[in-house]
């Protein structure tokens, strides 16, 4: 709960009087995958693994891409929305920024055993919200030493109703009672990051998040209250709206109002932007009624409303709610407008300055909801000034902490969701890639989280999956042996390509994590559509039935040996449909691989496990290269895309079908080129290349 006192950075700051935790800050995670680094000794003996013979070279870490064991916890790694130039600058960046940031501000003095953070210009004292934003730093920035700190001091400090009391004195007495819900968020949605990297804070989280749902949501409304003992529909604040935590919660516990208050709150700013002032400027005050009209207490922006961005732009970098960048659009305008060596900390709705202290916290605010602007010359200007402009108090630091985070890449959401990228955006990336051929999507979180997968990565997700499979069905004419998408087929075909595309992405991340989700989802699309053109009754009965014999829809999987093997072998952790419901493999039946979601996570954990063992299975004729080059035997209609159009000329005489077919993707699609096979073969097949 910000406080427009002893904000502007003008304000002397007092000589430093308190001490604080010793100890190193742990530098934010780049990814390394140490599978990709290490040439495994080839084993004495060969066993059979997960249904198959392991081949004779294979270095593959077989349980580990077969989802039988989780991979290393990748924690908190990135996304691929930022405002830095590269990554080594962003993480240089972060590092210093948290580094200051924890010395300045952290303490155990009057903490009772725990830490706190601390406001000097304050008297020292300490206030909820500053608990919350260092929780999230302490969680993103891999210091959980310092998390735990600051959490035993919250749990300390609650009230009836388990929220932390908002204000207290340098040794702990209490000044101001009850919660503060942007404060109490901020420490929830910490605490879910918290279990992800590390484990074991799930009851934590969940507890925390529900007293918010019971005392700080106004029932009925779904209307966000700023406190646990005030507000509702007559009184809120636009930037404690924070609809991308509410669909990580709602994902983290199940609990669907989550998302309710997630649109209720996009509710109240879309009629604040219609309001005298905001529908020109997108400036929001600092206080609103339910119907967005200012209220009194803050009719202007000032230090409450200039965080609004950073929340709404979170859900923006996080999930590309398109309510988001309609908000985001015309802020960003205004900023252009201004300069952004000309942002100030105090306006009025209609954009005329009140005050003109150029200070972090206005500016970072700002930059944070620039993350998703397509004008890289704003994106590149914001980041530069964020970090030059003077900052020197709590407020000042700590938001400009927490925007670093964000715009540098190193903030993603928990779930692994959405983190696609924007047009002039960049991908997080691995430091050394080629050399170490370390996971190229691990930006988009750990691999069990598979149920959101809206824009997963760089730019490629749902809209360019469909837009893939619409080339792709060009190419299959009616009465071809690929069966053909004509007009007769076409409106069914439209009717899919939604759950097609979704289950695509979700494989790709799931079962190929160390290939870029963009060439793994278009393998598994282009294997679909010479399998079945996207039909996914493909050898499915008028009642649903299958055929235990018989290859079955999109990716052709057989369900007496297939289908087998993923109920006896594959891990079901964190694997869910795309509407989120809980699917257990050991429970599928048989004609459940008639619908999308399942067939393809069926086909592509088992097309993963012949990759990775190099192996040939007593049901199946999937035969990979093991000699140290691309295959070249074209036996399956995965490795025919491996081979593209080269591998289809050798193929020719025996498969005339598939040379055509591979002829036209090769000249017509990018996704398939003459460098493709061997650069799948170095990543995933190659001994000792996982």
């Amino acid at each position: 709960m910000a406080s427009s006192l002893s904000i502007s950075s003008s304000r002397p700051q007092p000589p430093k009087q308190w001490d604080t935790r010793a100890g190193q800050v742990q530098t934010p995670p780049v990814i390394q995958d140490k599978r990709a680094q290490e040439t495994k000794p080839v084993p004495a003996r060969y066993e059979a693994k997960d249904g198959f013979e392991a081949g004779k070279n294979t270095g593959a870490d077989w349980k580990a891409f077969s989802g039988q064991q989780p991979q290393e916890p990748q924690g908190t790694t990135g996304t691929s929305k930022t405002l830095a130039p590269n990554q080594a600058a962003a993480d240089e960046a972060i590092q210093k920024s948290y580094a200051d940031w924890k010395d300045k501000y952290v303490t155990a003095d009057g903490a009772n055993g725990a830490l706190r953070v601390q406001r000097p210009e304050n008297n020292h004292d300490t206030v909820s919200e500053g608990i919350g934003y260092g929780m999230m730093l302490a969680a993103y920035n891999k210091d959980q030493d310092t998390f735990n700190g600051l959490w035993k001091y919250a749990q300390a400090h609650m009230n009836e109703n388990g929220l932390m009391n908002w204000q207290l004195d340098s040794q702990g007495g209490t000044l101001g009672q009850n919660g503060a819900t942007d404060a109490d968020e901020d420490m929830a949605m910490a605490l879910v990051v918290a279990d992800k990297q590390w484990g074991g804070y799930k009851a934590d989280a969940g507890k925390l998040i529900n007293n918010i749902m019971e005392h700080e949501v106004e029932p009925g409304t779904n209307v966000l209250k700023p406190g646990d003992k005030f507000g509702g529909s007559n009184e809120t604040n636009p930037s404690y709206f924070a609809p991308a935590y509410y669909k990580e919660f709602s994902k983290f516990t199940g609990d669907t109002r989550w998302d309710k208050v997630a649109d209720s709150s996009y509710d109240i700013l879309e009629k604040t932007l219609q309001q005298p002032g905001s529908k020109d400027t997108g400036l929001v005050p600092d206080w609103v009624d339910a119907n967005g009209k200012p209220l009194e207490r803050g009719p202007n922006s000032s230090y409450d409303a200039m965080r609004t961005p950073w929340r709404i732009g979170t859900d923006a970098a996080w999930n590309d709610d398109p309510r988001a960048k309609a908000y985001l659009d015309k802020v960003n305008s205004f900023w252009k407008s201004q300069g952004v060596e000309n942002i100030g900390d105090k306006y009025a709705l209609n954009g005329d300055p009140i005050e003109k202290n150029h200070n972090a916290v206005a500016v970072s605010m700002a930059a944070a909801g620039a993350i998703a602007d397509p004008d890289a010359g704003y994106r590149e200007s914001m980041w530069n000034e964020m970090q030059k402009v003077p900052g020197g108090n709590y407020f000042n630091d700590s938001l400009r902490s927490l925007a670093l985070l964000q715009t540098g890449g190193r903030m993603p959401p928990p779930s692994g969701g959405s983190t696609s990228g924007t047009p002039g955006g960049q991908t997080v990336p691995p430091t050394d890639t080629v050399s170490q051929q370390v996971p190229a999507n691990t930006g988009t979180g750990q691999v069990d989280a598979v149920s959101d997968t809206q824009g997963v990565e760089n730019a490629y997700g749902l809209k360019q999956a469909i837009a893939d499979m619409d080339k792709l069905a060009s190419l299959h004419p009616v009465g071809s042996e690929m069966h053909g998408v004509g007009d007769a087929k076409r409106a069914e075909f439209d009717k899919n390509k939604p759950a097609i595309a979704q289950a695509a992405l979700s494989a790709a991340q799931r079962y190929f994590p160390e290939l870029p989700v963009q060439d793994a989802a278009r393998l598994i699309l282009a294997d679909i559509a010479q399998e079945s053109t996207f039909d996914p009754k493909l050898n499915v009965g008028p009642n649903g039935e299958v055929a235990p014999d018989k290859t079955i829809g999109l990716l052709q999987p057989r369900a007496a040996s297939n289908l087998e093997d993923f109920r006896n072998y594959a891990s079901g952790d964190g694997l869910k449909r795309a509407d989120g419901s809980a699917w257990d493999p050991k429970e599928t039946q048989d004609p459940e691989l008639g619908k999308a979601w399942e067939n393809v996570h069926v086909g592509a954990w088992y097309m993963s496990q012949m990759a990775r063992l190099g192996a040939i299975s007593v049901n199946e004729h999937y035969l990979w290269g093991r000699d140290g080059t691309a295959p070249t035997t074209v036996q399956t209609g995965l490795l025919s895309h491996f081979m593209g159009p080269g591998g289809a000329a050798k193929e020719g005489t025996s498969n005339p079908d598939a040379a055509r077919y591979l002829s036209m993707v090769g000249g017509e699609m990018d996704f398939l080129d003459a460098g493709l096979s061997q650069r799948i073969y170095d990543t995933v097949l190659k001994p000792g290349a996982v």
